[in-house]
């Protein structure tokens, strides 16, 4: 599905029970916006189920497409550099453009070396460390490209070691690497992607009963813990963090915990044209919507004019986003899956190994 109008009529439904693994992508990107867009601090949850739908992906892409390619490891950290950078250079730039809209300067810029800035943007890595970040949703990708970097390692300890045992020495790492603190690096999330590919490894098939047990805790723990006295937890009113919000962190990793089974039920279901591009377009949605979401935050001071301009803000980053994907993006990503069909060794090319369905 390439039409605007067809996407459209189909988005609002699929987004309100998002059981296809791209209406969910979506829908997460989405909220990471209303996070953006409001006071309430959930949008680290988005980021965590990213990280354990990654980890899903690239083991299950690994085994069934990278592992058959000459230099497997060379051909897969391309691959994902390919399929992320240019639209995180674009973003890059849209959002140096917009700076004035929002409130800030070139002289920003110039915070850290523009050779940082640059190689950050290009090649992924490092940029959760830059003193001023045009895109700041895009710290996540400088943690996805670390995985990638790893992911051979990751995968053969998946392999070769029990699925319990990963996730407790993955666990341990990520506690460790938290209780240290420092700038984000993949060990305090490890746990997240090691979740995501034990799922992949072990072929779990979360139950339809379960997946639903998931998205309803998703609403016991989000709407109505807003509307109780736990809501300092993750609600800032005025800008003001309450006594309670020291266990945000906490509560967002319950909140991502409690969404895996919905989440790993999404990548078990049946996918069509209109569901594989809301999953592409919520990579694009991800990176743009912080410039419209600043601009709104910035100019508009009733809470009433934000939800309407901020409704509106999102509707036009979600059509800028489909043009970027039709015209853009989806070329790009044609020549990146040619490349890699032409590095399948001679056996998986007799077979006709197709690539498997993946972000």
């Amino acid at each position: 599905m390439t039409d605007l109008a067809r996407l459209g009529r189909v988005l609002p439904g699929r987004l309100v029970w998002p059981v296809g693994s791209g209406a969910f992508r979506l829908f997460l990107a989405l909220l990471v916006a209303v996070h953006h867009l409001t006071d309430f601090w959930f949008g680290k949850y988005a980021v965590y189920v990213f990280f354990v739908l990654s980890g899903f992906w690239v083991e299950t892409m690994w085994q069934g497409r990278y592992a058959l390619t000459r230099r497997p490891w060379l051909t897969f950290v391309v691959s994902r550099l390919w399929r992320l950078a240019p639209v995180m250079l674009l973003a890059g730039g849209l959002a140096m453009l917009a700076l004035p809209a929002m409130g800030g300067t070139t002289a920003d810029l110039n915070l850290d070396h523009p050779v940082h800035l640059a190689l950050s943007s290009a090649l992924l890595l490092g940029y959760a460390w830059l003193p001023f970040q045009p895109v700041p949703p895009a710290w996540s990708l400088d943690i996805e490209m670390q995985f990638y970097l790893a992911a051979p390692m990751m995968v053969l300890a998946v392999r070769s070691f029990p699925a319990l045992w990963v996730l407790v020495g993955a666990g341990a790492v990520a506690l460790g690497a938290t209780v240290l603190g420092g700038p984000s690096t993949l060990p305090k999330y490890l746990v997240l992607f090691a979740a995501g590919m034990v799922a992949a490894r072990t072929g779990w098939r979360p139950p339809g009963w379960m997946a639903v047990l998931s998205a309803v805790l998703f609403v016991v723990l989000v709407p109505l813990l807003g509307l109780s006295p736990w809501r300092g937890i993750y609600v800032v009113v005025d800008g003001v963090q309450g006594a309670l919000f020291r266990w945000n962190l906490a509560y967002n990793l319950v909140l991502a915990a409690s969404s895996i089974p919905f989440a790993l039920y999404t990548v078990r279901q049946p996918s069509d044209a209109a569901d594989r591009c809301m999953g592409d377009l919520s990579y694009i949605v991800y990176l743009l919507h912080w410039s419209a979401v600043q601009w709104v935050l910035l100019h508009v001071p009733s809470l009433v004019g934000r939800a309407v301009f901020g409704a509106a803000a999102t509707a036009g980053v979600v059509v800028l986003s489909w043009a970027i994907w039709r015209w853009f993006d989806r070329p790009i990503d044609a020549l990146r899956s040619r490349w890699v069909a032409s590095r399948l060794l001679p056996a998986a090319k007799d077979a006709g190994v197709p690539e498997p369905a993946g972000p």
